[in-house]
């Protein structure tokens, strides 16, 4: 796969707002963390969004809200009005946080019995339609999950809703959040010494509001695209406009330092490193991108990530 014009949307998508929460639970903000003292209580970052807690809710979905609200808290108040939103929730490992205790309850030897929050909460799609009750929203409602690719199949799927005119708004994120133990976090995600960077294991809700070319924005999606295994991605060809603009590469974790190098050295991108503020998570594409076009950098951002498998996925970005 290769950028050329054949990629490219023949409407771009507007991101009218974007946001970020990353494992210091800092909306829209980087701020320091350590692996080892996850996870953190969500509970004042939902009183500060929220403006009250939440009950009946475990973190994945606590922070599911906090992050979708906090990029809709970004977007002018005229924009939702009476339009139809579509939410496309991505999320590599799920609501793991109430899907363990619930299948320990379940399996127990001498019989268990699970709690009516945690067996409700524990379904797919609780946390997306937990969200659409706080956000009002009463149009489509999809959770996606693909692995590491999840942020990246969800905005392709948000892009066919708005492209058909199904839907006048999407609300697209991602989230995933922190397993009991490092152990568990990096044996669920398949992370060796051999398929990742040597980064810390993080966690992080994060958002993206789309619409139409119309709209106002802070900045465009241009491309979401997909590769088999083995082909080539480093046969670059210069879109229109992109010679004179400033080009930024963002990579997923399985992207090695070498091929981060290669599109340096060898294809003149500058290099917005974000996975040191958010750690490795399924979806930290959704915070990479939120994260930079956050960010008073301006120009083309090309975000290049693969599973364990070797499925590849482009977004192109520009602001």
């Amino acid at each position: 796969m290769s950028l050329d014009e054949t990629n490219i949307l023949k409407t771009p998508l507007a991101v009218i707002a974007a946001s970020f929460v990353g494992p210091a639970l800092v909306a829209n903000g980087d701020a320091l963390w350590q692996e080892t003292k996850l996870p953190l209580g969500p509970d004042e970052l939902v009183q500060k969004i929220m403006g009250q807690p939440m009950r009946r809710a475990g973190r994945f979905i606590k922070l599911v809200c906090c992050g979708a609200l906090n990029c809709l808290q970004s977007a002018p108040k005229e924009i939702l009005g009476d339009k139809k939103v579509g939410i496309f929730l991505s999320t590599g490992l799920g609501n793991i946080d109430e899907i363990l205790p619930f299948i320990t309850q379940v399996y127990k030897h001498d019989g268990g019995f699970p709690s009516p929050n945690q067996f409700a909460n524990s379904v797919s799609n609780a946390a997306a339609f937990f969200l659409a009750r706080e956000a009002g929203v009463k149009g489509v409602v999809l959770t996606i999950s693909e692995e590491e690719l999840s942020f990246e199949s969800a905005l392709w799927l948000a892009q066919t809703y708005l492209e058909s005119a199904q839907i006048d708004l999407a609300l697209v994120g991602g989230c995933d959040v922190f397993t009991p133990t490092i152990e568990e976090s990096r044996e669920r995600m398949n992370l060796t010494t051999n398929n990742s960077r040597p980064l810390p294991v993080g966690e992080g809700s994060s958002w993206l509001l789309l619409g139409g070319s119309k709209e106002k924005n802070i900045g465009e999606i241009l491309a979401v695209s997909f590769a088999s295994p083995g082909k080539s991605v480093l046969d670059e060809n210069n879109l229109p406009g992109m010679e004179t603009k400033e080009k930024y590469f963002l990579s997923g974790f399985r992207v090695k330092e070498e091929q981060i190098d290669m599109w340096k050295n060898k294809n003149n991108w500058q290099i917005h490193d974000y996975l040191p503020c958010c750690g490795i998570h399924p979806v930290a594409s959704a915070f990479g991108i939120a994260h930079i076009l956050r960010s008073k950098k301006t120009g083309y951002f090309l975000h290049y990530n693969f599973n364990a498998a070797g499925r590849q996925a482009f977004i192109l970005a520009r602001k």
